[in-house]
Formats: structure tokens, sequence, C-alpha cells
């Protein structure tokens, strides 16, 4: 009996696995950053933008957030997740 080979890059589950990973890495984080509020792809060790004033720096999340589809986590100033958009 011969075996059959799966191409596992092709299955449905695969496929809905790997978007998920995408997707995850783009979420926009909204973090205190030396006295101002910066804006910060998962990940990433800069900065997409600073603000002086959070709720200008949740707002261009957002706006970065919808162009990918996914979400915003606001973190306090203690660094905890105070607040999550779904934008």
């Amino acid at each position: 009996m011969k075996k059959r080979r799966i191409n596992l890059k092709n299955t449905p589950k695969v496929k809905e696995y790997n978007r998920a990973l995408r997707i995850g890495s783009k979420i926009q984080h909204v973090v205190q950053h030396n006295g101002a509020w910066a804006v910060k792809r998962s990940g990433a060790s800069k900065a997409t933008g600073v603000y002086n004033k959070q709720d200008r720096a949740i707002n261009k999340a957002i706006k970065i957030a919808k162009n990918y589809g996914t979400s915003v986590i606001v973190h306090g100033r203690d660094g905890k997740i105070r607040d999550i958009k779904r934008p």
C-alpha cells in the first residue's frame, strides 16, 4: 500500500492559522514612552510614532489597525492593559 503525502500548506486550518499569526504580529500597542505616548506594533523594537497625548496616540493606532484589520491594545502608565479596541 502506497502512503499518501498530505500538503499541509494548502489545508484550510493551516491557512487560517498562518493568517492569524500574520494578523497577530500587526496588533498596535499604545504605551508610555519617555513621558509621552508611543504607538508600537507587536514585537517591534521601535515606535511607529510618539505623541504628547494618549488620545492622539490611540487615534493613530486605530487608523493603523483599521488598515491591517487588527486591534489596538492600550496600556496604562503602569504598563498594564487598560483597554482593547477593535476598530
